[in-house]
């Protein structure tokens, strides 16, 4: 039998439907993770580099920015959000690398305890840092 004689002989699914398949809530946490290190390398990288050559220019420039960052409700968002994307990948990071060191028992209990402790943590951190930010 040939390797694509097997294969054919297969019993696999064919036309997967990804939005009908319930995921396991620590695999969401892991793919948004993933998510939060790709906007984090494209995104909010560039938007910090931008913004801190901007406030270290000059005295001028640090005034313009926080100027225009006080009265302005779309940018205190838009960096609120970009703080929170890297927040996220904070949390969601130690919480994989307790698991990775083996700190954290490798069940589906414990991996979805854990998952929830994550989301309640960071909740609670992102409601502190829009209070603080806003």
């Amino acid at each position: 039998m040939t390797f694509v004689t097997f294969l054919m002989t297969q019993n696999r699914p064919v036309n997967i439907n990804l939005f009908k398949i319930k995921l396991p809530l620590s695999a969401f946490l892991s793919i948004t993770h993933r998510i939060s290190g790709i906007l984090i390398f494209f995104i909010v990288l560039p938007v910090s580099a931008y913004t801190l050559s901007l406030i270290f220019q000059n005295q001028e420039s640090y005034d313009t920015f926080l100027a225009y960052y006080s009265n302005n409700l779309s940018i205190k968002l838009t960096y609120l959000f970009l703080v929170l994307i890297f927040q996220y990948h904070i949390f969601t990071g130690i919480r994989h690398m307790l698991m990775d060191f083996y700190l954290l028992e490798e069940s589906l209990s414990v991996s979805h305890k854990s998952a929830v402790l994550t989301i309640f943590l960071f909740g609670i951190n992102a409601m502190v840092t829009a209070w603080v930010m806003l």
